[in-house]
Order: structure tokens, then sequence, then C-alpha cells
């Protein structure tokens, strides 16, 4: 499966089983910003223990993570608007 393929997966999982069922429950922009904080806190504290990354490294790569996910966000709305 291409690298690609696993993300558009992955995050049409999330989208489908974690997201979509909180929106449906009611659930706030707030609300949904403190579960997008918990999942980010949890993939820093899985770096550190899990990778035995040190807190700096873990945070930058996080940094590194969302602003990708920024840009891919903005080119697909670039496109489609």
């Amino acid at each position: 499966m291409a690298d690609s393929d696993l993300h558009n997966l992955l995050s049409g999982r999330f989208v489908r089983e974690v997201i979509g069922p909180a929106v449906k429950s009611g659930a706030t922009d707030a609300e949904l910003m403190v579960l997008f904080e918990s999942v980010q806190f949890g993939m820093m504290e899985i770096l550190h223990r899990h990778y035995a990354m040190d807190p700096a490294t873990a945070v930058s790569l996080c940094e590194g993570s969302l602003h990708s996910a920024i840009e891919r966000f903005a080119g697909a709305r670039n496109i489609a608007g």
C-alpha cells in the first residue's frame, strides 16, 4: 500500500469513527479542538515513551506534521476553490 493510500485510509477512518460520531452527537467546535489537542498530546507521548524521543524532538515532529497537514488542506481547497 502506498503511503498516500495508507494516509487516506487512516484519515478517513478517523473522520468516520471518531470525529463523525462526535459531531453527530452535538460536539461543539471547541470540543472538537479539545479532541484534536488530545490526539496531538497522545502522539507526543507515544513518540517520547515508546520511541524514546526527547520531548523537544517529539514536539518538533508534531509541529512538522501539523504544517504538512495545513499545506495539504490549503492545497486541496485552492484546487477546489
